[in-house]
């Protein structure tokens, strides 16, 4: 159970720690005092969404620990090692610009770790539910959950995603396929063209530069005779002058030694002609006119300016091409490979879950009627003795359906079933759907007798109620303060209430009391004495002025809760 919490920093609370009693603990006060502050606060504490807004004024971060006794469950993701003695201290700092911290005995944990262990430990019930009771989305929840099916109903849901992803992904496939398909003809011949061309990458400069020299080839043969002949060959070549110029220079050197290095000179410009003489000689003996070459390579350069003109404009563009359209190729058959797999997974999912499915709407149906049976008779005792409520389970209308037996079934992440609660509220009355025919009271009512139903099957030891008594008064009041008072003889819950015939029953009763200080506002819960519970009942039955009535009305409601 919810043993206390302590509260640092949160809204209008400066700094608060309550110790609350097993049993019926009830929370009064006037409006905006803070009665709802501190159950928004142990939400928080519980997983709830934290805000920097939350943050009281002035101070760099809030802080809210609560600490539970007697645990004796704790999810899967928390390692029961760290709890000493069954207590659990959780505790959740929030900082001014959103960052928080959670921790479990002072050990820091994920938010998702400190939800699971908070669902485990405290069940909420606020106004807000009033709504879901009003949403027939979350009808199948309240079934599933009386009938003790959520295991079963989580397998489906995750099972129901499953089957989505697999469709997703092969609806992806399909459409790559199809489009392959569209393409595959002109990607094959492409990429035949292409391949089968078998270019090499500055394949064109050279293939340019070999027809400019054929072309040219008788010309360039006689220019290489030519400079032979008169570098060397011819009757006064220039290697003969030069070398008759060299040998004079040589054997005058002797005598004037500034000759010298000009007779080395001379040798080197010798061998120098004599070089080129062997080179155009070389040259014009390897140029050949070739007309058939030349006209393959003519041939080969008008191939090679089609492909980049089609799939260039350089060649290195031509080859990248033939490289993407072949992964597109090779990517089409593992596609189809890929495409089947998925197909055989598909279909061992959607029998699984349509199995499961079905397994789950029987056991749906069959629950159905204690449901219902058990909240009518807490009804009964909340002052609808004729209503009826009606659970209704009809096939599934869903966009998402799979083969069976001929057939399409419809199947949502519930299952098979569409689950709605109808109420007939008074006897003689169809069922209809409660947004149509219950009042603010009755969905009040209605509510917690849904809850105090749930309740015999939930393993949470504690509840809490926030403003479960919306739109009653009177003797319906007081039977809802009986009610809550039978559920916490093996449990416990915090009930926020402004009637005093519910107040009446608690075992603790608190008070929330706001003050001003300067400029500065705050809240305090105070632990309520006999005499100021009947004080504080008294204020409720009559306002302001306490009256002698309304003190002995609130005397006789505090001594008769002994007796309930």
């Amino acid at each position: 159970m919810l043993e206390s919490i302590s509260i640092q920093n949160y809204a209008i609370i400066d700094e608060m720690t309550v110790e609350f009693s097993d049993g019926l603990n009830i929370i009064t006060g006037e409006t905006g005092a803070g009665k709802s502050i501190v159950v928004d606060a142990l939400e928080l504490v519980l997983g709830a969404r934290a805000s920097g807004e939350m943050i009281r004024a002035g101070a760099a971060k809030l802080m809210v620990s609560g600490v539970f006794t007697d645990v004796k469950n704790l999810p899967d993701s928390f390692d029961p090692s760290d709890s000493e003695n069954s207590t659990v201290i959780l505790r959740r700092e929030v900082r001014s610009d959103g960052n928080n911290r959670c921790f479990v005995n002072d050990s820091p944990v994920t938010l998702k770790v400190l939800k699971e262990i908070g669902d485990m430990l405290v069940d909420f019930h606020g106004q807000h539910d009033h709504q879901s009771l009003l949403s027939v989305m979350d009808h199948v929840q309240y079934l599933d959950g009386f009938a003790g099916l959520d295991a079963l109903s989580g397998e489906i849901k995750m099972l129901f995603s499953d089957m989505r992803s697999i469709r997703r992904k092969i609806a992806k496939i399909e459409r790559a396929i199809e489009s392959a398909q569209r393409d595959r003809e002109l990607f094959t011949f492409q990429f035949t063209e292409i391949d089968k061309a078998g270019i090499q990458v500055g394949e064109d400069d050279e293939v340019e530069a070999s027809i400019s020299r054929l072309s040219r080839a008788e010309e360039l043969k006689a220019l290489g005779l030519s400079a032979f002949q008169k570098l060397s060959e011819a009757d006064g070549s220039i290697a003969e002058k030069l070398g008759d110029i060299a040998g004079r220079v040589e054997s005058q050197s002797l005598y004037d030694a500034e000759l010298a290095p000009w007779s080395n000179r001379m040798g080197e410009l010798l061998d120098s002609v004599e070089d080129a003489a062997r080179f155009f000689r070389n040259y014009a003996e390897n140029m050949e006119h070739d007309p058939g070459l030349l006209a393959d390579l003519n041939d080969r350069l008008e191939l090679l300016e089609r492909l980049k003109m089609k799939y260039g404009p350089k060649l290195e563009d031509v080859l990248a091409y033939r490289d993407k359209i072949k992964g597109e190729l090779d990517g089409s058959e593992m596609s189809r490979e890929e495409l089947s797999r998925l197909g055989i997974e598909l279909k061992t999912v959607e029998s699984t879950l349509l199995a499961k499915a079905h397994e789950l709407s029987k056991r749906r149906k069959k629950a159905a009627p204690g449901i219902s049976d058990e909240v009518e008779h807490h009804l009964r005792e909340l002052g609808m003795s004729g209503a009826r409520l009606v659970v209704e389970i009809t096939a599934a209308n869903a966009p998402d359906r799979i083969s069976s037996n001929g057939s399409m079934v419809a199947v949502t992440e519930n299952g098979i079933d569409n689950v709605e609660f109808l109420i007939a509220a008074n006897p003689g009355e169809p069922p209809k759907p409660l947004v149509k025919v219950a009042s603010g009271g009755e969905i009040s009512r209605i509510m917690l007798s849904l809850k105090l139903t749930l309740s015999k099957i939930s393993g949470v030891p504690s509840m809490v109620f926030d403003e479960i008594d919306v739109g009653v008064s009177g003797r319906i009041a007081e039977s809802i303060g009986k009610k809550l008072k039978k559920l916490t003889e093996n449990r416990q819950a915090l009930v926020i209430t402004h009637l005093p015939q519910i107040a009446g029953m608690a075992k603790s009763h608190f008070s929330a009391r706001k003050t001003v200080s300067g400029e500065r506002t705050r809240t305090e819960l105070v632990l309520l004495d006999y005499d100021m519970r009947q004080r504080e009942l008294a204020s409720l039955l009559s306002g302001d002025i306490l009256t002698e009535a309304a003190l002995a009305h609130a005397k006789e409601l505090l001594d008769a809760q002994d007796s309930v």
